[in-house]
Formats: structure tokens, C-alpha cells, sequence
């Protein structure tokens, strides 16, 4: 159905569509947690009521991930993307709604996090499985990278504009801009301008528990599906999850300053930016389970480095190569995962690979919370980390000859 030259990713309408709905609804979300947070924090003035909502709005989204995979493989994935924006926008007017009012407490805020937590669970599988759909495998490398890329560059503006809208107006103006922008995404989603197919129901219809175990069952009987899993599940267990709740923690103790957090943050963010655009421009499609492996055993070295460093200026610099090798991991793994996927499962797939990049993180951070409130040092806590996934990196490397060969 879609015929794509190479270097034609732009020409593909679809593509472009979900793309910027994308671009729409990341920076949308990133104002909207901005905002939320401020708000516990400087009205509410709860600030141990801010972990809460966070978890509000993860559980969900970690719980019903599977499941929101197995409904993008038996319905049209435009279908979902629209109808959870649509309900995040709905739900956004309503916390706009009892902001107004004066309504707006603790208590409603963990209800709308979890509603949001949960529209997630659907959004990001049906997003993830969509693009293999309208893109062809020759520009799927480069349109993951691009999508990733700068989606999280959207993590990184949203907040700023959200701080300069608070700055110059209320809670009313960050929240609106926020509902607007879903609001966008949702129409750029609208079924009838994708125009992207309809899954086949032709086939004998199966219990969700039994497409569950199906598609687990795919993903372990599939060398490059239980190899790239595992692989994405060790680099965020332990290094991206505990690099991200290390960082104020370090700040603290090495006596800095909101600056330093705002640096290493803005560096960890700048390093998996580059190396996005970086594969969108090379683009290269051989022996791409040994750039993995590589990348993934590079990484824990620099982040074992990191774990040693007390000046700022070095651990900015160790944050951003840290970001910028890992993502080679995530976005090649993701790319070959779906090439070889049936599209008839790639929701599925796509929901497991999802669950293993932003499931393990919240495991991360208790884990690393409980050692550090247990008085070991933050730098001490890290190192063990980094070396442990380094030796499970190494394990799955000599395990998995056949990934390495892989194209």
C-alpha cells in the first residue's frame, strides 16, 4: 500500500501525521507534569504528596501496558491514539474546570493521574505498533529515530515554556496550553486522515489472557525478540533508572545548585537527542546486534565512570556520552523487533518492549531509594549497579551469538 523511495520519509502523509501528533502530544504531557508538580508544590504545598501522584499515574500505565498492546492488534490503532487524546484533553478541561472553582486538591489530582496513567497504557503501544504499519522497512531506522529523537526534545522544551507561562500568567494559561495540545493530537490522529488499516478479525476471535500468552510466547521463542527484550530491560534496571533518580541526589551532596540539576538533566536529554538524529542520518543496516551489544557494554563503562566523578563539569559531560551510546541500544533493538515482527502482533510486541523501556525505571528508583536511605553513598550505590549490569551485558552478549550477527 505504501510505496516509499528511499529518502522519501517526508513524502509519507500518514507518517507526518503521527509524527507531529506526537511532537503535539509529548510537549502537551511535559507542560501538563511541569505544571502539576509546581503546583503540589508551591500551592499545595505537599510536597511529599508529589511521589503519590507520580505513582498514580505509573502503576496504571505499567498494569494495563500488555493489555494495551493485545487492543492495537484488534483494533485500528488510529482508533485508539484518537480516543485516549481525545479523553486526556476531556479530563484536562475538567482539572482547568476545578482550578477555577478552587476544587482542585490532592485528592482529584491522584484520581487524574491515574486516569492519565491509564489512557497511556493504550496510547503508546498503538503509537509504537502504527509506525512498521505506514512505514516501510527501509525508512524504519531512520522514522523510530526521528519520532524518538524528538519526542524527547519535546521533554526538554515543555518545561521551559511551561516556567514562562507561569511566569506571566496562572495555572489557567499552562493548563489550557496543555489541553490545546492534546487536543491537536487527537485531530491529527482523526481515523479518516490516517487512513491506516484495518486489522484482520477474519481469523478465529481469542480471550485477551490467551493473545497475552500468545504474544509472550512470540517474543521468548524469537531470538532477536527475548535477546533485545532483555537487553532494554538491564540498561534501564540499572543504569538509565538510577542515573535519573542519582542526579539530585549528587547535586545535594556535592552542594550545588538548581543549575547543576537543570545541567545534568538537560545533558543526560542532549545525549539521547544527538545519537536520535545521529541514526536518522546513518542509517545503517548491518550487523546492527553487534552495534547493540557494543553500545550496551560501552555504556555501563561510562556510566561506572560517571558513578566515580565529583565535578560537575565531568559528570555533565559522562551524563550526556552515557545518553548518547545508550540510545543506540533502545532505538536499533526497537527497529529490529519490529522488522521481524508479524503485524498482526506487533502491538503486543511493541506493549512488551514498551513495558521493559518505562516499566523497570519505577523498580530503579525504589531500589535505589531503599540503599541510599539505608546510608551508603549515592556514588558507591551507582558503581554497584553499573557493574552488575555491566557482568549481566556481558552474560547476555555471550548467550546470544545469534544476535550478534544480526542485521
Amino acid at each position: 500500500m505504501f510505496t516509499l523511495s528511499e529518502g522519501s520519509l517526508f513524502k509519507n502523509r500518514s507518517y507526518l501525521l503521527v509524527w507531529v501528533a506526537g511532537l503535539c502530544a509529548m510537549l502537551g504531557f511535559s507542560m501538563f507534569f511541569l505544571s502539576i508538580s509546581w503546583f503540589i508544590v508551591d500551592v499545595l504545598q505537599e510536597p511529599a504528596v508529589l511521589g503519590i501522584v507520580l505513582m498514580a499515574m505509573s502503576v496504571p500505565r505499567v498494569i494495563m501496558m500488555i493489555y494495551g498492546g493485545i487492543l492495537a492488534d484488534k483494533m485500528r490503532k488510529s482508533l485508539i491514539m484518537f480516543v485516549t487524546n481525545l479523553l486526556q484533553a476531556g479530563i484536562m478541561v475538567a482539572l482547568i474546570i476545578m482550578f477555577l472553582n478552587g476544587s482542585l486538591d490532592v485528592t482529584s489530582l491522584i484520581i487524574i493521574a491515574f486516569i492519565f496513567g491509564f489512557l497511556d497504557a493504550f496510547f503508546f503501544p498503538a503509537v509504537s505498533s502504527m509506525i512498521p504499519v505506514i512505514v516501510e522497512d527501509a525508512q524504519l531506522q531512520r522514522a523510530n529515530s526521528l519520532f524518538q529523537g524528538s519526542t524527547e526534545l519535546m521533554f526538554i522544551i515543555g518545561p521551559l515554556i511551561a516556567g514562562v507561562l507561569l511566569t506571566i500568567g496562572d495555572f489557567t494559561l499552562t493548563f489550557s496550553a496543555s489541553a490545546i495540545l492534546i487536543l491537536l493530537s487527537a485531530i491529527l490522529v482523526f481515523p479518516p486522515l490516517l487512513k491506516d488499516p484495518k486489522p484482520d478479525r477474519t481469523g478465529e476471535k481469542q480471550s485477551a489472557m490467551k493473545d497475552l500468552k500468545e504474544g509472550l510466547s512470540y517474543v521468548m521463542n524469537s531470538d532477536v525478540h527475548k535477546t533485545g527484550t532483555l537487553a532494554i530491560v538491564v540498561i534501564n534496571l540499572f543504569m538509565i533508572g538510577p542515573i535519573l533518580i542519582s542526579f539530585p541526589i549528587i547535586v545535594e551532596g556535592l552542594g550545588g545548585r538548581p543549575l547543576e540539576l537543570s545541567l545534568l538533566e538537560g545533558g543526560l536529554a542532549l545525549g539521547t537527542f544527538t545519537a536520535s538524529i545521529f541514526i536518522v542520518i546513518w542509517n545503517t543496516r548491518k550487523r546492527r546486534g553487534n552495534v547493540v551489544f557494543t553500545a550496551l557494554l560501552v555504556s555501563f563503562l561510562l556510566f561506572i565512570v560517571f558513578s566515580r566523578m565529583e565535578a560537575f563539569g565531568l559528570l555533565i559531560l559522562l551524563a550526556a556520552l552515557t545518553g548518547f551510546v545508550a540510545m543506540f541500544v533502545y532505538l536499533l533493538t526497537v527497529t529490529m523487533v519490529q522488522e521481524k515482527t508479524e503485524k498482526n502482533k506487533l502491538g503486543r510486541v511493541m506493549s512488551i518492549i514498551t513495558l521493559a523501556a518505562s516499566g523497570f525505571e519505577p523498580v530503579a528508583f525504589g531500589l535505589i531509594s531503599i540503599l541510599v536511605a539505608a546510608d551508603l553513598p549515592i556514588q558507591t550505590v551507582l558503581t554497584f549497579s553499573g557493574v552488575t549490569g555491566l557482568l549481566l551485558s556481558v552474560w547476555l552478549v555471550w548467550k546470544s551469538k545469534a544476535f550478534r550477527s544480526l542485521d
